[in-house]
């Protein structure tokens, strides 16, 4: 990925899961219309509930996500939008989840702050699962995957200057694991690049300039509270009346 690029990175399975109930709340609707419901009453509860069920789908499944660019990455959580500058983040690796651990402020001059001082923010669009992680326990292997070259022409975008004859083998070790654990290594990589980098005059990344890129900044957002916390009012109300 060239400096100035943004790139947003997600995993499918939410995605896929979002369209599902999509279809799954269309042909609720259109059942509905064609059978007829059988008290008003009824037909409050199930709408409220596909709305929440909807609500639930788009804060869990479709927001998340992970957005890089020439500043640092943003984490889009499903409540809160956390953006962390290169120059401030120290390591990303994964656990349960890819996690970007990084340091309020910059440290003093050249010096590197121990990586257990560091804050850690977890990403919730890029989970690891459990057979993931007990791949990851047993360590690398090597094997042959379908669409290895469609991963490798994205994990290898980062690699400056890489020689050509080591990009298959390392596509393929890339590959062999989960998509965030790859990830992770080359956000890691991007970061070193970036802190090792010396910020020239007027960049957004001198933290001298005073520009609110240069901090950690993480703010709550109130579109996936409402379209969560509003159906299930409604759905209370609904059945309380009732």
């Amino acid at each position: 990925m060239a400096a100035g690029e943004r790139e947003v990175l997600r995993l499918a399975p939410p995605i896929v899961l979002w369209w599902g109930w999509l279809a799954f709340v269309a042909l609720n609707i259109a059942d509905g219309v064609v059978q007829g419901l059988s008290s008003a009453r009824f037909g409050a509860v199930i709408a409220s509930i596909l709305l929440l069920g909807t609500g639930l789908a788009y804060t869990l499944a479709l927001r998340p996500k992970v957005i890089v660019d020439g500043l640092g990455v943003t984490v889009v959580n499903p409540f809160r939008t956390h953006f962390v500058p290169w120059r401030l983040i120290r390591a990303v690796d994964t656990g349960e989840w890819l996690r970007v651990h990084y340091t309020p402020q910059g440290p003093e001059r050249d010096a590197e702050p121990e990586l257990r001082d560091a804050k850690r923010l977890s990403c919730w669009a890029m989970y690891v699962s459990a057979g993931g992680r007990r791949r990851m326990a047993r360590g690398p292997r090597r094997r042959a995957m379908f669409g290895v070259p469609r991963a490798a022409r994205w994990l290898d975008a980062e690699a400056d200057g890489a020689q050509s004859s080591r990009l298959p083998d390392e596509a393929k070790r890339l590959a062999s694991m989960p998509v965030a654990q790859a990830m992770a290594i080359r956000l890691d990589a991007r970061a070193t690049r970036e802190r090792a980098r010396k910020p020239r005059r007027g960049d957004a990344r001198d933290a001298g300039d005073g520009d609110v890129a240069a901090e950690v900044t993480a703010r709550l957002t109130w579109l996936p509270i409402v379209a969560v916390s509003l159906p299930a009012l409604i759905l209370l109300i609904v059945a309380i009346i009732a």
